[in-house]
């Protein structure tokens, strides 16, 4: 039952009972320090639209030595480009019939199909990496090296938007301050000062097209060009050119300077003295103004960030006295800093963000939810609202995916770029957990600021998503239920060929089109009566004998307990290189005798945790069996081993929903691993991913659960203990459906 509005605001009012919180100080005592040159150090300023990453001189001066870590990039929502198509690749080329359980004629884009030609699979490699998002140029000191760095002490001011970097080079005392603009200003602008003049070097790189990477070929000049088109006292104005994609470069100093060329695309900014600024601006059309002067550049970026940290939700900690929660304060809010500055987007953001190129700088719709659901809830919804208008603007193209597979509605991809083109994948394919977020999108800006103009200017969107949700089931006469199968779970280690109803799927289904249901009444329409059965007959969560949640009903590895046999996956030999950028070889399956009596699952998966947690209460499933199945998860997940992505923060609001404060904390904290925290507040993964902003954004949206609850929560904060160690404060925070 949904709390009265009053009961709400009364919640609210009881967790911020204390004095308002000094934002200024609860930012700027987590402000990143830097004190050495480490390829895994590098910061981020720009406006979420535009994104820089700097070492630690406050320029970009060691691309190549930072290139494996958090790489020197520059990026920008508008910037992408295509190596030229001269064979002529169309997606058609990767479409095959793919039959699989329940739904036998499907038309799929893949990438290595039953039957493909050695031209489709190039086709298909083609186009998952084109377009690919665009590195726009390296802005740095000119002949140093970095063992000839040293006395680092490097400050990001993150109230302001000032990246404050003090070094010294072969001795000489060198100190920057560096600052990006506000939204519509992709800049760099850096005041420098130091006893002698220190020459500035910009080069620009064709784009590398590996699928993970600083987007940064260095020696292709002959395929790209950088033209001086004006040069006067104190500015200059730049056009690049790469293929069929331009842009420009505004360039501006203040006092005596020179610009010259010292390469094809590289050009040197030459000082008089030690102390001077200089700005460069980054744009698509030809600017009719100069790049701006470091102060006016200085003054639009504190504009955004305060204007940001004045507006946004805040969680204070420091009254705390678990000594956990000043690590905890301090994840927050560099993943507030983080999100804002990589993730302010008007389209979806990919996973890497803007710092280095990771699947080609594309985006993955099912990590929408990670990245971006916690804008609403965080009292930013306005942000969020940006990437739901892509998705209207791409709903012609999902509805060609559903109607090409004989569904109804739309399907929403699942890798894509700005254009919504569907990247051709063996396993985004058949993935749909990203199929409901549109939905669950809609819903928390409806909430955040309820609006009928909102709700009629996407209402087809949402009732088209739902279509093919309902289309997608299939009915099971024998036990007079509905079925979800012929897609890959979440987790994408229960294939489409075997898995039925993987439990987070059910579970955001019910959710889904019992959303969909009540923007109908919002409009004053009829409910669907065909959707109304499916919310009713849809299948249980499957439970071990004892009540333990499994990953799906079936699927490899999943017991059959009336039969006592277990479905065993063998994958075939990989490929000499092994399969590349997204590739998944066929398996086949066999059905073995299994003792299912003896079987006592593990750490089990976030697919379970998921379908309660991310999502309210539903029939599928009861709070008996799910608190059973956190419990089994706490006893036996691999706390000491492991990263840091979407796994803990699921963890977490399941624990909380189920008012299991002291889990919820273990959990969000990861058991305490400060180790894969860097300073910039990324979490490091692997060597691939050495940052994953979903496990940042799905922090954001976790805490925030555990401090505003959720409809009908009579908890304060009930994600934090009561035992005198949590006294949290918190400002501005939404509450979850």
């Amino acid at each position: 039952m949904r709390c009265p509005v009053f009961l709400l605001l009364v919640l609210c009012c009881v967790a911020c009972t204390s004095a308002r919180i000094d934002r200024k100080a609860l930012v700027t005592r987590n402000n990143p320090h830097i004190d050495s040159l480490a390829p895994l150090h590098s910061l981020n300023l720009g406006n979420g639209c535009f994104t820089l990453t700097l070492d630690a001189t406050g320029l970009q001066t060691f691309p190549e030595y930072c290139k494996d870590g958090l790489s020197l990039g520059t990026y920008s929502e508008w910037g992408w480009h295509a190596f030229p198509n001269t064979e002529g690749y169309r997606i058609e080329e990767t479409l095959e019939d793919h039959p699989l359980p329940g739904h036998p004629h499907g038309i799929y884009s893949v990438q290595m199909g039953y039957a493909q030609s050695a031209r489709s699979q190039e086709a298909a490699a083609w186009i998952r990496a084109n377009p690919h998002r665009l590195h726009l140029g390296n802005i740095g000191f000119a002949g140093m090296q970095p063992d000839e760095i040293d006395q680092v002490d490097q400050t990001l001011d993150m109230w302001n938007g000032v990246l404050h970097s003090s070094f010294c080079w072969k001795g000489l005392p060198v100190k920057v301050e560096t600052v990006s603009g506000d939204e519509g200003e992709d800049l760099l602008a850096a005041r420098i000062k130091a006893e002698r003049p220190l020459p500035v070097v910009i080069r620009f790189p064709y784009p590398s097209g590996v699928h993970t990477d600083d987007g940064s070929d260095w020696d292709a000049d002959e395929r790209h060009s950088t033209e001086i088109l004006s040069q006067e006292d104190g500015h200059a104005l730049l056009l690049r050119t790469l293929d069929d994609v331009q842009y420009y470069v505004s360039v501006s100093w203040s006092g005596r300077a020179t610009l010259d060329r010292t390469g094809p695309n590289r050009l040197e900014l030459k000082p008089q003295t030690g102390n001077w600024s200089f700005c460069v601006r980054f744009s698509p059309d030809r600017p009719q103004q100069p790049a701006p002067a470091f102060a006016a550049a200085a003054a639009s970026a504190r504009r955004l960030w305060n204007g940001y940290w004045k507006s946004s939700g805040v969680i204070d900690f420091s009254h705390c006295a678990d000594p956990r929660a000043a690590l905890l304060e301090r994840r927050v809010v560099l993943s507030q800093y983080l999100m804002r500055v990589q993730e302010a987007q008007h389209f979806p953001p990919a996973e890497t963000g803007m710092t280095y190129n990771s699947w080609h700088g594309k985006f993955h719709l099912e990590m929408v939810m990670w990245h971006s659901f916690q804008w609403a809830v965080w009292n930013q919804p306005e942000l969020l609202r940006r990437q739901l208008a892509w998705y209207k603007g791409v709903q012609p193209i999902a509805s060609e995916i559903a109607r090409r597979q004989g569904f109804p509605g739309v399907r929403w991809m699942k890798m894509t770029d700005p254009s919504g083109t569907e990247a051709p994948s063996d396993i985004g394919s058949y993935i749909i957990w990203q199929q409901p977020h549109p939905i669950y999108m809609a819903e928390l800006i409806y909430r955040a600021e309820p609006s009928q103009v909102f709700l009629a200017e996407y209402y087809d969107m949402v009732q088209q998503t739902a279509e093919f949700m309902a289309g997608f089931v299939n009915y099971d006469a024998g036990k007079d239920r509905y079925v979800i199968e012929g897609a890959c779970a979440a987790t994408e280690s229960l294939s489409e060929d075997y898995t039925v109803n993987p439990s987070f799927e059910l579970s955001y289904w019910h959710f889904g089109l019992s959303v969909a249901q009540q923007w109908r009444e919002r409009m004053g329409e009829e409910r669907v009566a065909a959707w109304d059965e499916i919310l009713q007959k849809l299948s249980p969560l499957a439970a071990t004998p004892d009540g333990i949640y499994l990953p799906a009903e079936k699927g490899s590895g999943i017991p059959d307990f009336e039969n006592n046999t277990m479905l065993r996956v063998i994958a075939p030999p990989a490929p000499a290189g092994g399969y590349k950028d997204g590739q998944r070889g066929r398996t086949t399956a066999q059905v073995v005798p299994f003792d299912a009596s003896r079987y006592s699952p593990g750490a089990t998966s976030t697919e379970n945790l998921l379908a309660f947690g991310m999502l309210p209460a539903c029939p599928l499933f009861t709070e008996e069996n799910m608190q059973k199945t956190l419990d089994r998860a706490n006893e036996r997940w691999g706390w000491t081993r492991g990263n840091w992505s979407w796994n803990y923060p699921s963890f977490a609001m399941n624990a909380t929903r189920l008012l299991r404060p002291d889990i919820a904390v273990r959990a969000i904290t990861m058991n305490d691993r400060s180790d894969l925290l860097l300073p910039s507040g990324n979490n490091y993964r692997s060597e691939t991913l050495r940052m994953y902003l979903p496990g940042n954004g799905g922090l954001l949206l976790a805490v925030a659960m555990m401090c505003a609850g959720w409809d009908g929560c009579e908890v304060e904060n009930p994600g934090f203990p009561k035992d005198g160690g949590w006294d949290v404060r918190w400002e501005g925070l939404q509450p979850m459906p």
